[in-house]
């Protein structure tokens, strides 16, 4: 007995509604479509950042820790864990091997003690702003391209895609 499943659509041009207009649709199909485009514009955004860390021998979850860092700071191991949704043994190996090479140090949370704070060097803060520039190009096109409404709809959808299930 054959499955019901929906027939591979290519998505229209910007992604729109196969509606075409600005109303909201719920159908499953237009949700399976936005569903593929975030997934997409994640691993272009991924691609763009691993471009730099494979030239310097940097893995993909290893970049993903040094562009969390560039991006919000220093911060607890284990908030990072949680951000990153890692397994544990998997970020000690890849914080071990970044604090090897001298892109970030663990340092003891002077307020709490029970803390480690993760922390970019000089070279890792330099290495993940080179990364991200490449980033931010891709994003400020694509910005510019949607306008300030098409921007503040979809950062407000992606933060309330997150929140639904209380992720960072």
């Amino acid at each position: 007995m054959p499955v019901n499943r929906p027939l591979p659509v290519s998505l229209p041009p910007g992604g729109a509604s196969a509606a075409g207009d600005g109303r909201l649709y719920l159908r499953d199909q237009d949700l399976n479509e936005g569903a593929a485009l975030i997934r997409a514009a994640a691993r272009k955004l991924a691609q763009l950042t691993e471009a730099v860390g494979t030239a310097a021998n940097i893995s993909s979850p290893e970049m993903d820790i040094l562009q969390e860092i560039h991006d919000l700071g220093p911060m607890d191991v284990g908030d990072l864990r949680i951000r990153l949704a890692a397994p544990k043994q998997s970020l000690a190996r890849n914080l071990n091997q970044l604090e090897a090479r001298g892109l970030l140090t663990r340092e003891t949370d002077p307020r709490d003690r029970r803390r480690r704070l993760v922390t970019l060097t000089l070279a890792g803060a330099s290495f993940a702003r080179e990364a991200t520039e490449h980033r931010r190009e891709i994003l400020r096109q694509a910005f510019l391209a949607a306008g300030p409404e098409a921007v503040t709809g979809a950062r407000r959808m992606l933060a309330d895609l997150l929140r639904l299930r209380g992720s960072n």
